[in-house]
Order: C-alpha cells, then sequence, then structure tokens
C-alpha cells in the first residue's frame, strides 16, 4: 500500500492563488466556506462535473462533515482556554461571565485532573 499526502489549503478570507492541479483545486472548492449550493454551481460550470442526484447528495455529505469538524474544532478550543485559565488560578467566578457553559468548564477541569 502507498500513501499519498496532498496539501489542501483552506482558502477562508485569504486570497490565495488557484491551483493548478484541477483535482486539488476542486478540493479546495469543498472544502471552502461557500454553502453546498455554491459549490456544486462551481463545480459543475468551472469544472464540468455532472451533477447527479448521487454527486449532489455526496457534495451534501461533505459539506456537512466540515461543518461537524468545525464545531469539533472550536469546541475543543474553547475547552482549551478555560484549561489555560484554570491553570493560571483564574476562579470559575470570573471565568464562566465569559460566555462558557458549565459543561465546558467541567470538561476543562476533569481533562486538566486526568493528565496532571
Amino acid at each position: 500500500m502507498k500513501d499519498i499526502i496532498v496539501n489542501i489549503r483552506n482558502r477562508s478570507g485569504e486570497a490565495i492563488k488557484e491551483s493548478q492541479n484541477a483535482l486539488i483545486a476542486m478540493l479546495e472548492e469543498l472544502i471552502s466556506e461557500k454553502d453546498a449550493a455554491e459549490k456544486k454551481y462551481i463545480l459543475a460550470e468551472k469544472y464540468g462535473l455532472k451533477m447527479t442526484t448521487e454527486l449532489e447528495g455526496r457534495i451534501q455529505i461533505m459539506c456537512n462533515w466540515s461543518e461537524v469538524i468545525e464545531e469539533k474544532s472550536v469546541k475543543r478550543e474553547r475547552i482549551a482556554a478555560i484549561e489555560r485559565m484554570i491553570q493560571v488560578n483564574i476562579p470559575k467566578e470570573q471565568i464562566m461571565p465569559m460566555g462558557y457553559t458549565e459543561e465546558e468548564y467541567e470538561k476543562a477541569e476533569s481533562s486538566l485532573y486526568v493528565n496532571s
């Protein structure tokens, strides 16, 4: 079995040149922050993909999947922020009014105790 690593850049807000490799350019389009309808349109018009029901469904799944990944990374970062505050002895009473939930605080606290 051979492995391949493909560097797919996230074009969120930054102006980067489109890849000269059509496959990489399409993949970068798929992970962009555009909605599924716009992605489908671009893939059909720019890259000539025929939008079948099956392909549309797969694009929708990929869009949903990327949103889930983004949500999980935001949750992880929020918990990591709480962990850092706990580590520098900021009391819970000062952390909670910053918009964190009780669940997030408990996860951060238990993570610190498990890892110590």
